[in-house]
Protein backbone atom coordinates (compact mmCIF):
# COMPACT_ATOMS: atom_id res chain seq x y z
CA UNK A 1 0.00 0.00 0.00
CA UNK A 2 1.66 3.17 -1.16
CA UNK A 3 1.43 6.45 -3.02
CA UNK A 4 2.40 7.09 -6.64
CA UNK A 5 3.11 10.19 -8.74
CA UNK A 6 4.31 10.52 -12.30
CA UNK A 7 4.50 12.60 -15.46
CA UNK A 8 4.51 11.33 -19.04
CA UNK A 9 5.70 13.19 -22.12
CA UNK A 10 8.05 15.66 -20.44
CA UNK A 11 10.55 14.29 -17.94
CA UNK A 12 11.89 17.76 -17.08
CA UNK A 13 8.98 18.27 -14.69
CA UNK A 14 10.12 18.16 -11.05
CA UNK A 15 7.82 15.77 -9.17
CA UNK A 16 9.68 15.77 -5.85
CA UNK A 17 7.37 18.39 -4.29
CA UNK A 18 4.34 16.52 -5.60
CA UNK A 19 5.61 13.33 -4.01
CA UNK A 20 6.07 15.11 -0.67
CA UNK A 21 2.32 15.81 -0.51
CA UNK A 22 1.58 12.09 -0.18
CA UNK A 23 4.27 11.21 2.36
CA UNK A 24 1.53 9.81 4.64
CA UNK A 25 0.70 7.13 2.06
CA UNK A 26 4.21 5.71 2.30
CA UNK A 27 6.45 6.84 5.16
CA UNK A 28 8.77 3.81 4.96
CA UNK A 29 10.66 4.44 1.71
CA UNK A 30 10.69 6.52 -1.46
CA UNK A 31 12.11 6.25 -4.94
CA UNK A 32 12.34 7.85 -8.40
CA UNK A 33 12.86 6.73 -11.97
CA UNK A 34 13.38 9.06 -14.89
CA UNK A 35 14.21 8.85 -18.59
CA UNK A 36 13.62 11.11 -21.58
CA UNK A 37 9.88 10.26 -21.64
CA UNK A 38 8.64 9.60 -18.12
CA UNK A 39 9.21 10.47 -14.45
CA UNK A 40 7.98 8.11 -11.74
CA UNK A 41 7.84 8.81 -8.01
CA UNK A 42 6.92 6.43 -5.23
CA UNK A 43 6.23 6.43 -1.48
CA UNK A 44 6.22 3.02 0.23
CA UNK A 45 4.16 1.66 3.10
CA UNK A 46 5.88 -1.69 3.63
CA UNK A 47 3.40 -4.56 4.07
CA UNK A 48 4.70 -7.54 2.05
CA UNK A 49 8.47 -8.24 1.95
CA UNK A 50 9.77 -5.48 4.19
CA UNK A 51 13.30 -5.77 2.79
CA UNK A 52 14.92 -3.27 0.39
CA UNK A 53 14.03 -5.70 -2.40
CA UNK A 54 10.52 -4.25 -2.30
CA UNK A 55 11.81 -0.81 -3.28
CA UNK A 56 9.98 0.98 -6.11
CA UNK A 57 10.03 2.02 -8.88
CA UNK A 58 10.72 -1.61 -9.72
CA UNK A 59 11.84 -3.08 -13.04
CA UNK A 60 12.10 -6.39 -14.84
CA UNK A 61 15.45 -8.16 -15.41
CA UNK A 62 16.68 -5.91 -18.24
CA UNK A 63 15.11 -2.64 -17.04
CA UNK A 64 12.74 -2.38 -20.01
CA UNK A 65 9.52 -2.55 -17.95
CA UNK A 66 9.01 -0.33 -14.91
CA UNK A 67 6.21 -0.12 -12.35
CA UNK A 68 4.95 1.99 -9.46
CA UNK A 69 2.14 0.27 -7.62
CA UNK A 70 -0.33 1.17 -4.87
CA UNK A 71 -2.38 -1.67 -3.40
CA UNK A 72 -2.35 -5.38 -2.74
CA UNK A 73 -2.71 -8.37 -5.10
CA UNK A 74 -4.27 -11.12 -3.03
CA UNK A 75 -3.70 -13.98 -5.47
CA UNK A 76 -0.10 -13.06 -6.25
CA UNK A 77 1.33 -16.33 -4.93
CA UNK A 78 -0.85 -18.37 -7.30
CA UNK A 79 0.16 -16.18 -10.23
CA UNK A 80 3.80 -16.32 -9.24
CA UNK A 81 3.75 -20.12 -9.54
CA UNK A 82 2.59 -19.76 -13.15
CA UNK A 83 5.35 -17.25 -13.93
CA UNK A 84 8.27 -18.79 -12.07
CA UNK A 85 9.46 -21.04 -14.89
CA UNK A 86 9.90 -18.18 -17.38
CA UNK A 87 10.80 -15.20 -15.18
CA UNK A 88 13.38 -14.38 -12.56
CA UNK A 89 11.96 -12.95 -9.31
CA UNK A 90 14.21 -10.77 -7.17
CA UNK A 91 11.76 -10.17 -4.31
CA UNK A 92 8.81 -11.72 -2.48
CA UNK A 93 6.49 -8.84 -3.34
CA UNK A 94 3.21 -8.85 -5.23
CA UNK A 95 4.54 -5.90 -7.22
CA UNK A 96 6.94 -8.06 -9.19
CA UNK A 97 4.11 -10.39 -10.21
CA UNK A 98 2.52 -7.44 -12.04
CA UNK A 99 5.72 -6.75 -13.99
CA UNK A 100 6.21 -10.32 -15.16
CA UNK A 101 2.49 -10.86 -15.60
CA UNK A 102 2.44 -7.92 -18.01
CA UNK A 103 5.40 -9.36 -19.91
CA UNK A 104 3.76 -12.75 -20.12
CA UNK A 105 0.11 -11.88 -20.82
CA UNK A 106 -0.12 -8.22 -21.77
CA UNK A 107 -2.08 -5.58 -19.88
CA UNK A 108 -5.64 -6.65 -20.64
CA UNK A 109 -5.16 -10.31 -19.76
CA UNK A 110 -3.09 -9.47 -16.68
CA UNK A 111 -5.92 -7.34 -15.31
CA UNK A 112 -8.46 -10.12 -15.76
CA UNK A 113 -6.22 -12.50 -13.79
CA UNK A 114 -5.37 -10.40 -10.72
CA UNK A 115 -7.55 -10.13 -7.65
CA UNK A 116 -6.92 -7.19 -5.39
CA UNK A 117 -7.15 -3.47 -4.77
CA UNK A 118 -4.79 -1.53 -6.95
CA UNK A 119 -3.77 1.57 -8.82
CA UNK A 120 -0.54 1.30 -10.78
CA UNK A 121 1.49 2.59 -13.69
CA UNK A 122 3.45 0.24 -15.96
CA UNK A 123 5.94 1.76 -18.37
CA UNK A 124 7.14 -0.31 -21.33
CA UNK A 125 10.34 1.32 -22.63
CA UNK A 126 10.57 -0.83 -25.74
CA UNK A 127 7.08 0.09 -26.93
CA UNK A 128 7.22 3.58 -25.43
CA UNK A 129 3.83 2.95 -23.87
CA UNK A 130 2.56 3.68 -20.38
CA UNK A 131 -0.50 2.19 -18.70
CA UNK A 132 -2.55 3.40 -15.74
CA UNK A 133 -4.80 0.74 -14.21
CA UNK A 134 -7.40 0.80 -11.43
CA UNK A 135 -9.10 -2.11 -9.67
CA UNK A 136 -12.57 -3.34 -10.59
CA UNK A 137 -14.52 -1.76 -7.72
CA UNK A 138 -12.46 1.43 -7.43
CA UNK A 139 -11.03 0.77 -3.97
CA UNK A 140 -7.80 2.63 -4.73
CA UNK A 141 -7.88 6.15 -6.19
CA UNK A 142 -5.98 7.14 -9.34
CA UNK A 143 -6.18 10.66 -10.78
CA UNK A 144 -4.71 12.32 -13.85
CA UNK A 145 -4.19 15.84 -15.16
CA UNK A 146 -3.35 16.90 -18.71
CA UNK A 147 -1.84 20.11 -20.05
CA UNK A 148 -0.14 21.08 -23.30
CA UNK A 149 3.27 19.74 -22.25
CA UNK A 150 2.67 16.54 -20.33
CA UNK A 151 0.32 14.03 -18.74
CA UNK A 152 0.46 13.75 -14.90
CA UNK A 153 -1.04 11.17 -12.55
CA UNK A 154 -1.15 10.54 -8.81
CA UNK A 155 -2.83 8.72 -5.94
CA UNK A 156 -4.14 12.07 -4.65
CA UNK A 157 -5.12 15.29 -6.38
CA UNK A 158 -3.08 17.50 -4.06
CA UNK A 159 0.07 16.24 -5.78
CA UNK A 160 -0.92 18.17 -8.92
CA UNK A 161 -1.12 21.43 -6.99
CA UNK A 162 2.68 21.42 -6.66
CA UNK A 163 3.25 21.30 -10.42
CA UNK A 164 4.51 24.67 -11.56
CA UNK A 165 1.82 25.33 -14.16
CA UNK A 166 -1.19 23.90 -12.35
CA UNK A 167 -4.01 26.36 -11.63
CA UNK A 168 -6.54 25.29 -9.03
CA UNK A 169 -10.16 26.06 -9.93
CA UNK A 170 -13.61 24.50 -9.62
CA UNK A 171 -15.43 22.69 -12.42
CA UNK A 172 -18.83 24.42 -12.34
CA UNK A 173 -20.75 21.53 -13.90
CA UNK A 174 -19.33 18.97 -11.50
CA UNK A 175 -19.77 21.32 -8.54
CA UNK A 176 -23.47 21.63 -9.36
CA UNK A 177 -23.82 17.84 -9.52
CA UNK A 178 -21.79 17.38 -6.33
CA UNK A 179 -24.08 19.79 -4.47
CA UNK A 180 -27.02 17.46 -5.01
CA UNK A 181 -25.46 14.29 -3.56
CA UNK A 182 -23.42 13.17 -0.53
CA UNK A 183 -20.67 12.26 -3.02
CA UNK A 184 -19.89 13.04 -6.66
CA UNK A 185 -21.72 10.39 -8.75
CA UNK A 186 -19.29 10.56 -11.67
CA UNK A 187 -16.53 8.02 -12.31
CA UNK A 188 -14.38 10.15 -14.61
CA UNK A 189 -14.46 13.78 -13.43
CA UNK A 190 -13.79 15.61 -10.17
CA UNK A 191 -14.98 19.03 -8.98
CA UNK A 192 -11.43 20.28 -9.68
CA UNK A 193 -11.14 21.59 -13.22
CA UNK A 194 -8.90 19.50 -15.52
CA UNK A 195 -8.41 16.75 -12.91
CA UNK A 196 -9.90 13.37 -13.82
CA UNK A 197 -10.24 9.85 -12.40
CA UNK A 198 -9.29 6.57 -14.00
CA UNK A 199 -12.70 4.82 -13.86
CA UNK A 200 -13.07 1.62 -11.82
CA UNK A 201 -12.45 -1.55 -13.82
CA UNK A 202 -10.56 0.42 -16.46
CA UNK A 203 -7.08 1.29 -17.64
CA UNK A 204 -5.53 4.06 -19.70
CA UNK A 205 -2.99 3.42 -22.42
CA UNK A 206 -0.82 6.50 -23.04
CA UNK A 207 1.27 6.78 -26.18
CA UNK A 208 3.82 9.40 -27.30
CA UNK A 209 2.23 12.80 -27.79
CA UNK A 210 0.02 12.27 -24.71
CA UNK A 211 -2.47 10.38 -26.85
CA UNK A 212 -4.45 8.07 -24.61
CA UNK A 213 -7.42 5.73 -24.70
CA UNK A 214 -9.55 4.47 -21.83
CA UNK A 215 -10.32 0.77 -21.97
CA UNK A 216 -12.75 -1.07 -19.71
CA UNK A 217 -11.62 -4.57 -18.71
CA UNK A 218 -14.44 -5.42 -16.25
CA UNK A 219 -18.07 -4.56 -15.64
CA UNK A 220 -20.72 -5.91 -13.33
CA UNK A 221 -22.99 -8.56 -14.85
CA UNK A 222 -26.57 -8.96 -13.66
CA UNK A 223 -27.69 -12.14 -15.33
CA UNK A 224 -29.53 -14.05 -12.59
CA UNK A 225 -28.00 -17.46 -11.95
CA UNK A 226 -30.12 -20.59 -11.85
CA UNK A 227 -28.97 -21.66 -8.41
CA UNK A 228 -30.72 -23.01 -5.32
CA UNK A 229 -30.48 -21.10 -2.04
CA UNK A 230 -28.40 -23.70 -0.20
CA UNK A 231 -25.93 -23.97 -3.07
CA UNK A 232 -25.70 -20.18 -3.24
CA UNK A 233 -25.13 -19.98 0.52
CA UNK A 234 -22.36 -22.57 0.39
CA UNK A 235 -20.70 -20.89 -2.59
CA UNK A 236 -20.83 -17.46 -0.96
CA UNK A 237 -19.49 -18.80 2.33
CA UNK A 238 -16.54 -20.42 0.54
CA UNK A 239 -15.80 -17.19 -1.29
CA UNK A 240 -15.97 -15.14 1.92
CA UNK A 241 -13.65 -17.56 3.71
CA UNK A 242 -11.17 -17.32 0.84
CA UNK A 243 -11.52 -13.53 0.65
CA UNK A 244 -10.92 -13.06 4.38
CA UNK A 245 -8.00 -15.50 4.64
CA UNK A 246 -6.25 -13.94 1.63
CA UNK A 247 -6.50 -10.56 3.36
CA UNK A 248 -4.86 -11.87 6.53
CA UNK A 249 -1.51 -12.22 4.73
CA UNK A 250 0.90 -9.51 5.88
CA UNK A 251 4.43 -9.18 7.20
CA UNK A 252 3.29 -6.52 9.71
CA UNK A 253 0.78 -6.47 12.61
CA UNK A 254 -2.84 -6.74 11.42
CA UNK A 255 -6.20 -6.10 13.10
CA UNK A 256 -9.93 -6.13 12.38
CA UNK A 257 -12.19 -3.12 12.96
CA UNK A 258 -15.06 -4.64 14.93
CA UNK A 259 -18.20 -2.56 15.41
CA UNK A 260 -20.41 -5.37 16.63
CA UNK A 261 -22.65 -5.22 13.57
CA UNK A 262 -23.27 -8.15 11.26
CA UNK A 263 -20.62 -7.26 8.65
CA UNK A 264 -17.56 -6.76 10.84
CA UNK A 265 -18.64 -9.52 13.22
CA UNK A 266 -18.84 -12.08 10.41
CA UNK A 267 -15.40 -11.04 9.14
CA UNK A 268 -14.05 -11.43 12.68
CA UNK A 269 -15.60 -14.89 13.00
CA UNK A 270 -14.26 -16.12 9.65
CA UNK A 271 -10.80 -14.75 10.42
CA UNK A 272 -10.76 -16.25 13.91
CA UNK A 273 -11.83 -19.67 12.67
CA UNK A 274 -9.41 -19.84 9.76
CA UNK A 275 -6.39 -18.04 11.19
CA UNK A 276 -3.59 -19.98 12.75
CA UNK A 277 -3.37 -17.57 15.68
CA UNK A 278 -5.73 -15.32 17.71
CA UNK A 279 -6.85 -12.34 15.67
CA UNK A 280 -6.63 -8.80 16.97
CA UNK A 281 -9.90 -6.82 17.03
CA UNK A 282 -10.30 -3.10 17.63
CA UNK A 283 -13.44 -1.16 18.55
CA UNK A 284 -13.93 2.59 18.65
CA UNK A 285 -16.49 4.64 20.56
CA UNK A 286 -17.10 8.39 20.64
CA UNK A 287 -17.73 9.42 24.22
CA UNK A 288 -20.56 11.82 23.40
CA UNK A 289 -22.18 9.90 20.56
CA UNK A 290 -25.80 8.80 20.86
CA UNK A 291 -24.76 5.47 19.26
CA UNK A 292 -22.59 3.08 21.26
CA UNK A 293 -22.17 -0.47 19.98
CA UNK A 294 -19.26 -1.50 22.16
CA UNK A 295 -21.25 -4.09 24.14
CA UNK A 296 -21.99 -5.96 20.90
CA UNK A 297 -18.35 -5.81 19.84
CA UNK A 298 -17.32 -7.13 23.26
CA UNK A 299 -19.76 -10.02 22.88
CA UNK A 300 -18.23 -11.02 19.52
CA UNK A 301 -14.67 -10.63 20.80
CA UNK A 302 -15.47 -12.81 23.80
CA UNK A 303 -17.30 -15.39 21.68
CA UNK A 304 -14.30 -15.81 19.36
CA UNK A 305 -11.61 -15.17 22.01
CA UNK A 306 -9.93 -12.38 20.07
CA UNK A 307 -7.14 -10.13 21.28
CA UNK A 308 -9.42 -7.14 21.75
CA UNK A 309 -8.68 -3.43 22.23
CA UNK A 310 -11.16 -0.62 22.93
CA UNK A 311 -10.38 2.87 21.68
CA UNK A 312 -12.31 5.90 22.88
CA UNK A 313 -12.43 9.29 21.21
CA UNK A 314 -13.82 12.44 22.78
CA UNK A 315 -15.04 15.24 20.57
CA UNK A 316 -13.13 17.85 22.59
CA UNK A 317 -11.42 20.23 20.18
CA UNK A 318 -12.04 17.94 17.22
CA UNK A 319 -13.28 20.83 15.07
CA UNK A 320 -9.81 22.34 15.21
CA UNK A 321 -8.50 18.93 14.14
CA UNK A 322 -10.95 18.86 11.23
CA UNK A 323 -9.83 22.28 10.04
CA UNK A 324 -6.15 21.46 10.30
CA UNK A 325 -6.60 18.14 8.45
CA UNK A 326 -9.23 19.14 5.90
CA UNK A 327 -6.79 18.22 3.10
CA UNK A 328 -7.46 14.53 3.81
CA UNK A 329 -10.74 15.00 1.91
CA UNK A 330 -8.52 15.49 -1.17
CA UNK A 331 -10.84 15.92 -4.20
CA UNK A 332 -13.92 16.04 -1.93
CA UNK A 333 -15.43 13.04 -3.73
CA UNK A 334 -17.33 12.32 -0.52
CA UNK A 335 -18.46 14.54 2.34
CA UNK A 336 -18.90 11.56 4.66
CA UNK A 337 -18.00 12.50 8.24
CA UNK A 338 -16.86 8.89 8.53
CA UNK A 339 -13.75 9.81 6.55
CA UNK A 340 -12.66 12.11 9.36
CA UNK A 341 -13.60 9.66 12.12
CA UNK A 342 -11.78 6.91 10.20
CA UNK A 343 -8.69 9.12 10.19
CA UNK A 344 -8.93 9.78 13.95
CA UNK A 345 -9.37 6.06 14.60
CA UNK A 346 -6.51 5.15 12.27
CA UNK A 347 -4.14 7.45 14.15
CA UNK A 348 -4.98 5.58 17.35
CA UNK A 349 -4.57 2.22 15.62
CA UNK A 350 -1.15 3.21 14.33
CA UNK A 351 -0.12 3.98 17.92
CA UNK A 352 -0.94 0.34 18.75
CA UNK A 353 1.63 -0.77 16.17
CA UNK A 354 -1.05 -2.15 13.83
CA UNK A 355 -0.40 -1.35 10.17
CA UNK A 356 -3.18 -3.28 8.36
CA UNK A 357 -6.89 -3.47 9.21
CA UNK A 358 -9.80 -5.47 7.79
CA UNK A 359 -13.06 -3.50 7.45
CA UNK A 360 -16.68 -4.40 6.73
CA UNK A 361 -17.40 -1.72 4.13
CA UNK A 362 -19.23 -2.71 0.96
CA UNK A 363 -21.64 -5.27 2.37
CA UNK A 364 -24.69 -2.98 2.42
CA UNK A 365 -24.27 -1.88 -1.19
CA UNK A 366 -23.54 -5.38 -2.44
CA UNK A 367 -26.12 -7.36 -0.47
CA UNK A 368 -28.97 -4.83 -0.29
CA UNK A 369 -28.48 -3.78 3.32
CA UNK A 370 -29.86 -0.25 3.24
CA UNK A 371 -33.47 0.67 3.97
CA UNK A 372 -33.93 2.10 0.49
CA UNK A 373 -33.66 -1.34 -1.08
CA UNK A 374 -37.17 -1.79 0.38
CA UNK A 375 -38.39 0.53 -2.40
CA UNK A 376 -38.24 -2.53 -4.64
CA UNK A 377 -40.94 -4.25 -2.53
CA UNK A 378 -44.71 -3.88 -2.24
CA UNK A 379 -46.35 -1.33 -2.12
CA UNK A 380 -43.52 0.79 -3.59
CA UNK A 381 -43.04 -1.54 -6.55
CA UNK A 382 -46.45 -0.38 -7.83
CA UNK A 383 -45.23 3.20 -8.19
CA UNK A 384 -43.87 4.65 -11.46
CA UNK A 385 -40.08 4.48 -11.79
CA UNK A 386 -39.71 8.25 -11.51
CA UNK A 387 -41.53 8.25 -8.15
CA UNK A 388 -39.36 5.42 -6.80
CA UNK A 389 -36.26 7.26 -7.99
CA UNK A 390 -37.46 10.37 -6.17
CA UNK A 391 -37.94 8.43 -2.94
CA UNK A 392 -34.51 6.84 -3.40
CA UNK A 393 -32.97 10.26 -3.95
CA UNK A 394 -34.55 11.61 -0.76
CA UNK A 395 -33.30 8.57 1.16
CA UNK A 396 -29.66 9.13 0.20
CA UNK A 397 -29.65 12.94 0.04
CA UNK A 398 -32.21 14.06 2.66
CA UNK A 399 -33.19 16.80 0.22
CA UNK A 400 -36.81 18.00 0.43
CA UNK A 401 -38.68 18.57 -2.85
CA UNK A 402 -37.98 21.79 -4.73
CA UNK A 403 -36.86 22.53 -8.30
CA UNK A 404 -33.34 21.27 -7.58
CA UNK A 405 -34.72 18.12 -5.97
CA UNK A 406 -36.52 17.15 -9.17
CA UNK A 407 -33.46 17.94 -11.28
CA UNK A 408 -31.19 15.71 -9.19
CA UNK A 409 -33.83 13.00 -8.83
CA UNK A 410 -34.18 13.07 -12.62
CA UNK A 411 -30.42 12.61 -12.97
CA UNK A 412 -30.56 9.64 -10.59
CA UNK A 413 -33.51 8.15 -12.48
CA UNK A 414 -31.52 8.28 -15.73
CA UNK A 415 -28.53 6.63 -14.05
CA UNK A 416 -30.74 3.84 -12.74
CA UNK A 417 -32.22 3.24 -16.17
CA UNK A 418 -28.71 3.02 -17.65
CA UNK A 419 -27.77 0.13 -15.36
CA UNK A 420 -27.89 -3.53 -16.31
CA UNK A 421 -30.47 -4.24 -13.60
CA UNK A 422 -33.85 -5.51 -14.77
CA UNK A 423 -35.70 -4.89 -11.47
CA UNK A 424 -35.64 -1.82 -9.24
CA UNK A 425 -33.67 -3.82 -6.64
CA UNK A 426 -31.04 -4.63 -9.27
CA UNK A 427 -30.95 -1.03 -10.46
CA UNK A 428 -30.25 0.23 -6.95
CA UNK A 429 -27.66 -2.50 -6.39
CA UNK A 430 -25.91 -1.70 -9.66
CA UNK A 431 -25.91 2.03 -8.95
CA UNK A 432 -24.62 1.59 -5.40
CA UNK A 433 -21.77 -0.66 -6.56
CA UNK A 434 -20.94 1.42 -9.63
CA UNK A 435 -21.13 4.94 -8.13
CA UNK A 436 -21.57 4.94 -4.36
CA UNK A 437 -18.77 2.48 -3.58
CA UNK A 438 -15.96 4.01 -5.68
CA UNK A 439 -16.82 7.65 -4.99
CA UNK A 440 -18.14 7.46 -1.45
CA UNK A 441 -17.25 4.52 0.78
CA UNK A 442 -14.02 3.42 -0.90
CA UNK A 443 -12.75 6.99 -0.73
CA UNK A 444 -13.83 7.33 2.89
CA UNK A 445 -11.85 4.21 3.80
CA UNK A 446 -8.81 4.86 1.59
CA UNK A 447 -8.29 8.53 2.41
CA UNK A 448 -9.16 8.18 6.09
CA UNK A 449 -6.79 5.26 6.73
CA UNK A 450 -3.97 6.25 4.42
CA UNK A 451 -3.81 9.73 5.99
CA UNK A 452 -2.60 7.88 9.09
CA UNK A 453 -0.39 5.42 7.14
CA UNK A 454 -2.75 2.48 7.67
CA UNK A 455 -3.76 -0.05 5.00
CA UNK A 456 -7.44 -1.07 4.97
CA UNK A 457 -8.68 -4.27 3.31
CA UNK A 458 -12.34 -4.90 2.53
CA UNK A 459 -13.20 -8.62 2.12
CA UNK A 460 -16.78 -7.98 0.95
CA UNK A 461 -15.46 -5.99 -2.01
CA UNK A 462 -13.59 -8.94 -3.48
CA UNK A 463 -14.86 -8.79 -7.06
CA UNK A 464 -15.82 -12.48 -6.97
CA UNK A 465 -18.12 -11.81 -4.00
CA UNK A 466 -19.57 -8.75 -5.73
CA UNK A 467 -20.23 -10.64 -8.95
CA UNK A 468 -21.86 -13.55 -7.16
CA UNK A 469 -24.15 -11.24 -5.17
CA UNK A 470 -25.17 -9.45 -8.37
CA UNK A 471 -26.16 -12.76 -9.95
CA UNK A 472 -28.23 -14.17 -7.08
CA UNK A 473 -32.04 -13.95 -7.07
CA UNK A 474 -33.03 -10.75 -5.27
CA UNK A 475 -35.03 -12.61 -2.62
CA UNK A 476 -31.84 -14.35 -1.49
CA UNK A 477 -30.64 -10.90 -0.41
CA UNK A 478 -33.87 -9.17 0.67
CA UNK A 479 -36.20 -11.78 2.14
CA UNK A 480 -39.50 -9.96 1.95
CA UNK A 481 -42.13 -9.17 -0.64
CA UNK A 482 -43.62 -6.41 1.52
CA UNK A 483 -41.53 -3.42 2.66
CA UNK A 484 -40.92 -3.44 6.41
CA UNK A 485 -37.68 -1.70 7.42
CA UNK A 486 -38.25 -2.67 11.06
CA UNK A 487 -37.45 -6.32 10.38
CA UNK A 488 -34.02 -7.78 9.63
CA UNK A 489 -34.92 -8.97 6.14
CA UNK A 490 -31.97 -7.38 4.37
CA UNK A 491 -28.71 -9.24 3.67
CA UNK A 492 -30.63 -12.45 4.28
CA UNK A 493 -28.04 -14.81 2.83
CA UNK A 494 -25.30 -13.27 4.99
CA UNK A 495 -27.45 -13.72 8.09
CA UNK A 496 -27.98 -17.37 7.20
CA UNK A 497 -24.22 -17.88 6.84
CA UNK A 498 -23.74 -16.10 10.17
CA UNK A 499 -25.95 -18.68 11.92
CA UNK A 500 -22.87 -20.93 12.04
CA UNK A 501 -20.59 -18.24 13.41
CA UNK A 502 -22.44 -15.68 15.55
CA UNK A 503 -25.00 -15.49 18.37
CA UNK A 504 -28.54 -14.64 17.23
CA UNK A 505 -28.60 -11.22 18.90
CA UNK A 506 -25.57 -10.22 16.79
CA UNK A 507 -26.52 -11.64 13.41
CA UNK A 508 -30.09 -10.27 13.58
CA UNK A 509 -29.18 -6.74 14.58
CA UNK A 510 -30.39 -3.80 12.52
CA UNK A 511 -27.88 -1.33 11.10
CA UNK A 512 -27.54 1.76 13.33
CA UNK A 513 -25.46 4.13 11.20
CA UNK A 514 -22.31 6.12 11.90
CA UNK A 515 -21.09 6.97 15.40
CA UNK A 516 -19.46 10.30 14.61
CA UNK A 517 -21.47 13.03 16.43
CA UNK A 518 -21.79 15.29 13.38
CA UNK A 519 -24.36 17.53 15.06
CA UNK A 520 -21.78 18.47 17.71
CA UNK A 521 -18.98 18.99 15.21
CA UNK A 522 -21.27 21.01 12.91
CA UNK A 523 -22.43 23.19 15.80
CA UNK A 524 -18.85 24.08 16.70
CA UNK A 525 -18.07 24.75 13.04
CA UNK A 526 -21.02 27.09 12.50
CA UNK A 527 -20.18 28.94 15.68
CA UNK A 528 -16.56 29.44 14.64
CA UNK A 529 -16.86 29.90 10.87
CA UNK A 530 -20.34 31.15 10.02
CA UNK A 531 -18.94 34.26 8.35
CA UNK A 532 -16.46 32.22 6.34
CA UNK A 533 -19.34 30.19 4.90
CA UNK A 534 -21.28 33.38 4.11
CA UNK A 535 -18.29 34.70 2.14
CA UNK A 536 -18.00 31.62 -0.07
CA UNK A 537 -18.87 32.78 -3.59
CA UNK A 538 -19.87 29.33 -4.81
CA UNK A 539 -22.32 28.77 -1.97
CA UNK A 540 -23.72 32.28 -2.21
CA UNK A 541 -24.39 31.83 -5.92
CA UNK A 542 -26.00 28.45 -5.32
CA UNK A 543 -28.18 29.26 -2.29
CA UNK A 544 -28.21 33.05 -1.98
CA UNK A 545 -26.80 34.82 1.09
CA UNK A 546 -30.16 35.45 2.71
CA UNK A 547 -31.30 31.83 2.36
CA UNK A 548 -27.98 30.47 3.55
CA UNK A 549 -27.89 32.80 6.56
CA UNK A 550 -31.47 31.91 7.47
CA UNK A 551 -30.65 28.20 7.28
CA UNK A 552 -27.61 28.60 9.54
CA UNK A 553 -29.67 30.44 12.18
CA UNK A 554 -32.67 28.10 12.01
CA UNK A 555 -33.38 25.45 14.63
CA UNK A 556 -35.95 23.09 13.07
CA UNK A 557 -37.56 20.39 15.21
CA UNK A 558 -39.35 18.43 12.48
CA UNK A 559 -36.97 15.53 11.61
CA UNK A 560 -37.12 15.99 7.81
CA UNK A 561 -36.19 19.68 8.07
CA UNK A 562 -33.56 18.94 10.72
CA UNK A 563 -31.90 16.28 8.55
CA UNK A 564 -31.93 18.55 5.50
CA UNK A 565 -30.40 21.45 7.44
CA UNK A 566 -27.64 19.23 8.83
CA UNK A 567 -26.93 17.73 5.40
CA UNK A 568 -26.73 21.11 3.62
CA UNK A 569 -24.69 22.86 6.29
CA UNK A 570 -22.24 20.00 6.81
CA UNK A 571 -21.55 20.00 3.08
CA UNK A 572 -21.27 23.81 3.05
CA UNK A 573 -18.88 23.80 5.99
CA UNK A 574 -16.64 21.13 4.50
CA UNK A 575 -16.55 22.80 1.09
CA UNK A 576 -15.71 26.17 2.64
CA UNK A 577 -12.86 24.78 4.73
CA UNK A 578 -11.57 22.70 1.83
CA UNK A 579 -11.64 25.55 -0.70
CA UNK A 580 -10.15 28.01 1.78
CA UNK A 581 -7.31 25.58 2.50
CA UNK A 582 -6.32 24.99 -1.11
CA UNK A 583 -6.96 28.52 -2.35
CA UNK A 584 -4.42 29.85 0.11
CA UNK A 585 -1.77 27.80 -1.67
CA UNK A 586 -2.73 28.80 -5.20
CA UNK A 587 -3.59 32.47 -5.20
Amino acid sequence: MCGIVGTIGNSNIDISKSLSTILHRGPDDSGFFKDEYISLGFRRLSIIDLSPKGHQPMSNEDNTVWIIFNGEIYNYLELKKKLNSKHCFKSSTDTEVLIHGYEEWGMEKLLTKINGMFAFCIYDKKKNNAFLARDRIGKKPLYYYINKDYFAFSSETKAFFKLRDFRFSIDDEMFDLWMGFPYLPDNEKTIIKNVYKVPPGSYLQIRPGKKFVIKKYWELRHKTADIGFQEAQNKLEDLLVDSVTKRLVADVPLGILLSGGLDSSLITALAAKHSGRPVKTITIAFKNSIIDETRYAHAVAKYWKTDHTDLSLEIGDTYRELKSHIAIYDDLSTIDSGLFSTYLLSRKIRELGVKVVLVGEGSDEIFGGYSWFQLSQYPFRRLPDAWKSGLYYYAIARQLPDRRFFRYAGFLNRKLRETNGQSFFRQIQDYEISYSLPNHYCMKVDKGTMAASIEARAPYMDYRVVQLAASLPADYLLRSSIADPRKSNEKYILRRIAEKYLPDHIRNRKKLGGMMPVYDLLGKGLEADKELILKNDYLLEYYGRENLGRLIDSRPTIPAFKWQREWILWKSLLFTLWLNHFDKRHE
